[in-house]
């Protein structure tokens, strides 16, 4: 499996139990959990890892090497500012 398979694989498999959401008529819950078949596929075929080498990995590792990115980062000064913009309390300014 390519590397872009790989990835594929494993965004699908960090979205959802069994690759898609719960369907019915009420709205649909968020998928909770995480679809290890699917990220084991993903790094024992996908990225070529021996059985002890995935489980050795933290789920950040893994997503590290499958290019997939969480998280919109660290909050920075300059982040942080830029939220306070966005959001300002109701009462005034604080400080």
């Amino acid at each position: 499996m390519a590397r872009a398979e790989a990835v594929g694989a494993a965004g699908a498999a960090a979205s959802a139990p069994g690759g898609e959401a719960r369907r019915g008529t009420e709205e649909a819950a968020p998928a909770l959990g995480l679809d290890w078949p699917g990220l084991m596929r993903a790094g024992i075929r996908g990225l070529g890892l021996k059985p002890a080498e995935f489980w050795d990995l933290t789920p950040a590792e893994l997503a590290l090497m499958l290019g997939i990115e969480f998280g919109a980062g660290a909050m920075t000064r300059s982040r942080l500012g830029d939220l306070m913009a966005r959001f300002p309390d109701a009462g005034g300014t604080a400080g």
